[in-house]
Formats: structure tokens, C-alpha cells, sequence
């Protein structure tokens, strides 16, 4: 999940969180005190009816006959019941048909008042004390709060709509900022694209935010780090190319001079053999050496130079020939059976050299793996892409090598006393991608290799 999803998932659910929460509590606290006052109606109703009953005078009369005006749109559907009570007892002589626990009428006498909530309807009991008659007397008030209800739905309803408005206002704000947040991070990431190893010297700019907060020290940080990337890797190259340049040099000669030697020395004679063995490694090294300049001129430059139009099949046919008379045990076939009639649908734009040194790194690969067995190149070419693929039959790649092969100087387990350097496949790897062509390998392990080349027209 990228950061800017966490920043307005994470932001969005803490602020409906608590949106919820107080809704809830403004709901659950309001239908509380609602119920609480409509309890004290009640009570206030059960006080008057009992007094009037006990007392049963004129003036009490004409209070009760008021209050009951004054409530009675309050207290609609409501009724009371009168109970009269044995004194010195807690129990009923009778129950009314009523939805009431049985703890409810003796919480009542023993405390003086009791109430209950049965679905919509409210009840309170008082208990009077009725000196005037032979029996107390227990009122029982019991009502529907239609006012409250109203007033509750309409709160709900309020809360709610409150609630949706101000949940989609977070969500807004929550891309907002995390847009405003992360916007540096942006610019960064787009600045860095055009960072690669020919353009080390790349500086992000600091257009969003201060230079001491931590959006600035980190690109201060990265700025530092590619100065120091810039100076090792030019070092670097600096290196390999003096390094190689210096090399060649001595290898030159004496390779010259073993070749010298061997034409004036007989085969059998006893230095024939070590002369021809430094003639041969020091050809060697001075393809290895050949193969790191190229691949430090090509993976530092990051460019390709001296591009143009060349037909594959003709270059194929040359790294056929040139591989032929270096190695003229091997067998290598061109399947050209799938090419098109038309024979500019061949051409590539590639430099054409690094193109030969790639395609003769894979083929010589194939020759010298190949256990003796034919190496066959085919091409086929599409509308947008040119397909050439060079197979062998021989020892393969291990699996566990396999992740390993386009390392440098890496050699598979299983090469024994073959010659090679590890640097063929990573070469060639280096020049496709510099052409944005691709290169894939499978292999399996005493069945043979296959190496596929995508390359675009």
C-alpha cells in the first residue's frame, strides 16, 4: 500500500472514528436526559393524583383538574392506576394487567417510587402513606413521551445527516493534505527518473518545503550522497580505463613476442610448449581487458554512438563466419525459415559493433558449453520486434546458478576446465539494455541453453 493510501486511510478512519463516537454520545446522552425529565413528569402527575385522592378536597380538585390540562399533551395515551396497599404489607391484593417486573410494586412501597421502561411506554409508581383511610395508596402514572421521541428522531436524524456531510468533508481534506504532504516526495521521485549512471551529477531542488525540516535534510542527504556516488564512480572509471589502456600495452608485446618465439622455435623443443601457453593466456587477457573497456565505456557513459541501420540476418550470418574460423569444431546453424519476403522488415537501429561483440559473446558461449553439439541461431521478426534466439545442447546452467549469471566474472559450477572469464553475458546484457532490446537465459542443467534477444525496431 503506498504512503499516500495509509495518510488518507489512516487520517479518514481516526475522524470518522471520533465523528461516530461523539454522535453517539450526543444521541445516547440526549435520549437519557429526555427520558430522565419525562420520568419527572410522570412522578410530578402520580404526586398530584395521589394528593387528590387522599386528600379529596375542592381546592385539590381544582389543581389536579389544572395539571392535567396543563400535561395532558404531554402525557398522551397516558394512564394511572390506583392501587390501594394493606398497611404493614409489601404485597398486592391484585396486579393490573400491566408489562411490569415483579420487583417493580415492592421497590415501589419499601422506596417510596419506582420506574420502568417497557418499549415506548414510561412508568413510575409513587407510594403515599394514607393517614385519612384504612389502606395506603400506590399511583402508577404510565405515558408515551411523543415529544421526546419527536425530539430524539429529530436529533438522529440531524446527527446523521451532520455526520455524512462532515465524514465526506474529511475524506476531501484527507486527499488534500495527503497531496500537500507528500507532494515533496513527488518532486523527488520525478527528479530522480532522470538520475542514471551517466548522470550522476543530477541535484534535486528543494521547491516544498524549508531546508531544516526533514523533507529538506533528507534531499540535503540525497544531494551529498550522489556528490559522493559522482566522484567514486568517475574514479572508478577513471581506474578501469587507465588501468586497461596501461595493460594492453604489455600484453601486446608479449604476446607479439611468444608468437615471435614459437615461429623460430621447433615443437619439440622443451620451451615450445611454455611459450605457446603465455601466447595464449596472453591473448586471453587481453580479451578480458578489451571486454572491461567496453563494458566500463558502456555502463558508465550510459549512451550509444555511431547508431544506424543495419540488417540483422547479414550481421547473424558475419558472427557466424568470424565465431566458424575461431572455433572450427563447432557447428553452428542459422535458421533463417521464418524470415519475411520483404528484407527491410530486418532492420534495426543499433551501433553495429557493440551489436557483433554481443551476439559473438552468446554465440562463442554456446560453442564452448555446447558439448560439441550444434549451436543453432533463428531469427523471426514481428511488426514492431526482432526475435533472435541461440540454442545449444550441452551442459546447461545449474538452477542455484542461475540467479547469478549476469555477475560479473561469475561462473557456473559445473564449467570445469572450460575457459571463460564471466564477463561475456554481462557485456552483452549491458549493450541489449543500452539498446532497450532484452535479453533472457533459460537453461536446463545437461539438456542445453537457450538465449532470447528481443529487439525493437
Amino acid at each position: 500500500m503506498k504512503i499516500r493510501t495509509k495518510v488518507i486511510v489512516l487520517f479518514s478512519a481516526i475522524s470518522i472514528a471520533y465523528i461516530v463516537s461523539f454522535a453517539l454520545y450526543v444521541s445516547y446522552f440526549t435520549k437519557d436526559s429526555l427520558q430522565t425529565k419525562f420520568y419527572h413528569r410522570l412522578e410530578e402527575n402520580a404526586t398530584i393524583v395521589g394528593n387528590h385522592i387522599i386528600q379529596n378536597d375542592a381546592y385539590n380538585n381544582k389543581v389536579y383538574y389544572e395539571v392535567t390540562r396543563k400535561y395532558l399533551r404531554q402525557l398522551s395515551e397516558g394512564k394511572d392506576y390506583l392501587l390501594r396497599i394493606v398497611k404493614g404489607h409489601t404485597d398486592l391484593r391484585y396486579k393490573p394487567n400491566l408489562p411490569l417486573p415483579e420487583g417493580f410494586y415492592e421497590e415501589a412501597i419499601v422506596n417510596g417510587k419506582a420506574q420502568f421502561l417497557h418499549d415506548r411506554t414510561s412508568y413510575v409508581a409513587q407510594f403515599f402513606v394514607d393517614s385519612l383511610h384504612k389502606e395506603n395508596l400506590l399511583v402508577i402514572s404510565a405515558g408515551i413521551d411523543e415529544y421526546g421521541h419527536e425530539e430524539q428522531q429529530i436529533l438522529d436524524h440531524t446527527l446523521i445527516s451532520g455526520g455524512l456531510l462532515a465524514i465526506m468533508v474529511v475524506i476531501l481534506l484527507s486527499f488534500y493534505f495527503a497531496n500537500r504532504l507528500l507532494a515533496p516526495i513527488k518532486a523527488i521521485n520525478t527528479e530522480l527518473t532522470q538520475v542514471d549512471i551517466s548522470n550522476l551529477n543530477k541535484r534535486v531542488k528543494n521547491k516544498y518545503s524549508n531546508d531544516d525540516d526533514e523533507i529538506g535534510i533528507l534531499i540535503s542527504n540525497f544531494n551529498a550522497m550522489m556528490k559522493r556516488l559522482d566522484i567514486s564512480v568517475k574514479s572508478q572509471q577513471s581506474f578501469i580505463g587507465n588501468a586497461s589502456h596501461s595493460l594492453r600495452t604489455p600484453l601486446t608485446i608479449i604476446g607479439g613476442e611468444a608468437e615471435l618465439a614459437l615461429h623460430h622455435l621447433d615443437k619439440n623443443h622443451e620451451a615450445y610448449y611454455s611459450v605457446e601457453a603465455i601466447a595464449k593466456h596472453a591473448s586471453k587477457m587481453n580479451l578480458i581487458i578489451n571486454n572491461l573497456l567496453l563494458l566500463s565505456r558502456t555502463g558508465f557513459e550510459g549512451k550509444i554512438e555511431s547508431k544506424q541501420w543495419i540488417r540483422i540476418d547479414e550481421l547473424l550470418y558475419d558472427v557466424q563466419k568470424s565465431e566458424k574460423s575461431m572455433n572450427p569444431d563447432c557447428e553452428i546453424f542459422l535458421d533463417f525459415s521464418h524470415i519475411p519476403e520483404d528484407s527491410s522488415e530486418m532492420n534495426i537501429f543499433v551501433n553495429p559493433d557493440l551489436f557483433y561483440i554481443a551476439f559473438s559473446n552468446i554465440v562463442s558461449n554456446a560453442c564452448k558449453y555446447g558439448d560439441k553439439k550444434m549451436v543453432t541461431i533463428s531469427l523471426v521478426c514481428h511488426e514492431n520486434l526482432v526475435v533472435v534466439k541461440i540454442s545449444d545442447h550441452g551442459i546447461g546452467i545449474p538452477l542455484h546458478d542461475q540467479p547469478h549469471i549476469f555477475d560479473s566474472f561469475y561462473r557456473a559450477s559445473n564449467v570445469g576446465a572450460i575457459y571463460g572469464n564471466g564477463l561475456g553475458l554481462v557485456l552483452a546484457k549491458h549493450i541489449f539494455e543500452l539498446h532497450h532490446a532484452i535479453l533472457s537465459v533459460s537453461s536446463i542443467e545437461n539438456k542445453g541453453t537457450s538465449v532470447s534477444v528481443y529487439i525493437p525496431k
